[in-house]
This record gives structure tokens, C-alpha cells and sequence, in this order.
């Protein structure tokens, strides 16, 4: 079954992948056709789901020279960093959090943050998220993968870690450069030899992996430059979530055809421990659903759905109760969270 004209899309050619990208396995069912709804794109996007594993992947794909088209609008991660935010107690809490939690320096904070945030599981699983649950005070290299504008660069930075960014897109690459933010363009393999083996302390990938159409080897090649004793840590999407359930084929977080492939979590981890990581831990989200489902309810309008399954009040109270699922689950969170260590030297 294809969902393209052909051997061809509308930027380029695109590639047959018949076999899951995790599990290698042959065994699928078609999850439906997918279209991109951040350019309003026409162009068909077969979806399948794996039956061995529950990873969700498109064939055919962009092939490898046409896969930098996908991107050539208004991506997200290319835009200027936000507005600085409002000072005001709910701020300062969150700050005096984050300074305890990350050694950051914000000002002004409240020293109440911290125990505030600790007993309010959902919004502290939050603020861990944010900054990507590192270990304070530790510094070190890190390399941010897929760093786009550059903005957690910037603020591994002011944890103190020797943060640098890698991404192989023109204006991602040009907006870390205007704002002073070390950023290498392209691949692992343009990182150079001395900093592509036993180099990093901490690699971080915010939904990365979902892009490359090799999954595993990126693994393999982040486990190959990470120091011993070093961490990986990854988010990406979860194609077994409740909003993927929900909203279906307009589920923000299918992203066709940016996003090559979903891997399922139990595949996920089982490719971790196969890339060499000697202990792989899946971490729980707390809240982070609100703007997704906001988002997929809307392009289920634009795309002519009706009726209260899509309305915004729905989003909100089914927002809610993802979040406080996922504040106890990592299974059923719309985003998955892992942190890999490579054993340390003997």
C-alpha cells in the first residue's frame, strides 16, 4: 500500500521503509493516511503501526535529500527566543525551585519554591522536564542535539555545563549564532573524530530521534561519543499515548512527514540497552498536555470534524486527567522521557 504518487512527493522523492525502523519486523497494520498540518500539505503519508513492537512509522518516507524540505517553513525550533517572562510570586516560586533543583541563578526567587514544587507531583515533574533532569552542580560537557534556536543551550549554560548545540539546519544554526551560542551544523559525523567518541558528559535530545531515519544507529553513535560514566537524555513522542488514541490521525505529535518514525517504549528502552547503555531509565512526565491536545483538537476543526469530541472544553478536562495519569505512569504519557548511562570506566 502507498500513500505517494509514485516514488515521488510533492519536494522531492521519498524512500520505501516495509520494515519497522525499531524491531525490523515485517508484521504491520495501517494506522491511515496522514497529512501535514503545519503547511496545510496535500501530500498523502501512509502510517503503520507495528504489530511486534507498537512503533508507528510512515512509508514510504522523504527520501534523505528531500527530508531538509519538510522543514522549510516557519519550524518552531528556528524561532527568536520568547519574550522574558512577568516577575510576580507564582515566578519567584518557580525560580526558587529551579535555583535549588538545577544551581541556577534566577533572580528574583523564593527559597519556599522548592518545597512548594515538591509536593505538588505533576508541576515538579514539570520543572524537572525543563531542566531535562540534570544533575545539579555536576557541569561537564554537554551537546544538545537538534538544539534549534538554541534556547536550552542557553540555559544548560546557566546550570553551569559547558553546553554546545548540533543541528543541521541553516536557520536554527543562524539563530544560535546571533545570540552567541556555540553551535555546530550538521550531523554526529561533523562534530569532528576527538568529539565523536568518549567526549560528552551529558548528550541531550528533545524530540530528536522521531527525525532520523535510523533510530538505532543514532543511539549507537550517542553511546560511541558519551564519556564513560556519561547520560543521554531523551524525549519523543509515544505513539501509545492516550492523545494518540484519542485524537487519532490528528494528533499533533505524528507530524508527517517530519517525524519518520514513533518508537514504543518497551522497544525503546530494549534499543538503548542493545546500543551499549548499561542502565536505562524511563522517567514520568507530570503536566504537558495542555497545548498538544489544544493544537490536535484544532486541526481535527480545520480538517471539518465536528461535534464535542473536538471541542476546546473537551481538550482542557482531557488534558487534565492525562497529566495526572501521567504524574504516575510513564506508559501512557504523550511523551515518553529516558535517561541512558554509559557504564562507567573500570
Amino acid at each position: 500500500m502507498s500513500a505517494t504518487n509514485g516514488d515521488r512527493w510533492s519536494r522531492g522523492d521519498v524512500t520505501a521503509v516495509p520494515r519497522c525502523p525499531m524491531c525490523g519486523q515485517a508484521r504491520r497494520d495501517p494506522i491511515g493516511v496522514a497529512r501535514d498540518a503545519m503547511v496545510n500539505g496535500t501530500d498523502p503519508w501512509m502510517l503503520w503501526h507495528c504489530e511486534s513492537c507498537a512503533t508507528a512509522w510512515l512509508d514510504p518516507r522523504p527520501d534523505d535529500a528531500s527530508l531538509p524540505a519538510a522543514y522549510d517553513f516557519d519550524y518552531v525550533t528556528h524561532r527568536p527566543p520568547a519574550a522574558p517572562r512577568r516577575a510576580g510570586w507564582l515566578t519567584s516560586l518557580i525560580d526558587g525551585y529551579l535555583n535549588r533543583r538545577f544551581g541556577m541563578h534566577r533572580s528574583p526567587s523564593s527559597s519556599l519554591g522548592f518545597a512548594f514544587f515538591s509536593v505538588l507531583a505533576p508541576l515538579r515533574l514539570k520543572l524537572d522536564y525543563y531542566g531535562r533532569h540534570l544533575p545539579p552542580g555536576r557541569g561537564g560537557r554537554l551537546l544538545d542535539i537538534g538544539c534549534g534556536n538554541g534556547d536550552f543551550v542557553a540555559l544548560a549554560r546557566s546550570m553551569n555545563w559547558n553546553a554546545e548545540g548540533l543541528d543541521p539546519d541553516t536557520a536554527a544554526v543562524a539563530a544560535c549564532l546571533d545570540r552567541g551560542i556555540p553551535v555546530t551544523q550538521g550531523f554526529v559525523s561533523d562534530l569532528g573524530a576527538t568529539r565523536q567518541r568518549d567526549y560528552w558528559d551529558a548528550v541531550t535530545m528533545s524530540h530528536c530521534l522521531e527525525h532520523v531515519p535510523d533510530p538505532r544507529s543514532m543511539l549507537r553513535d550517542v553511546h560511541a561519543m558519551l564519556a564513560p560514566g556519561g547520560t543521554v537524555w531523551m524525549g519523543l513522542p509515544n505513539p501509545s499515548s492516550l492523545g494518540a488514541r484519542f485524537y487519532g490521525l490528528h494528533w499533533e505529535s505524528y507530524d508527517a512527514p517530519r517525524h519518520l518514525s514513533l518508537p514504543a517504549l518497551d522497544v525503546l528502552l530494549a534499543a538503548c540497552r542493545d546500543a551499549g547503555f548499561s542502565h536505562v531509565e524511563p522517567l514520568r512526565r507530570g503536566v504537558h498536555t495542555g497545548r498538544l491536545y489544544r493544537r490536535s483538537a484544532q486541526i481535527a476543526r480545520e480538517r471539518g470534524q465536528r461535534g464535542l469530541r473536538y471541542a476546546s472544553i473537551t481538550a482542557a478536562l482531557f488534558s487534565l486527567a492525562s497529566d495526572l495519569l501521567a504524574t504516575v505512569s510513564v506508559r501512557h504519557a504523550d511523551e515518553l522521557v529516558v535517561v541512558a548511562t554509559k557504564a562507567p570506566a573500570p
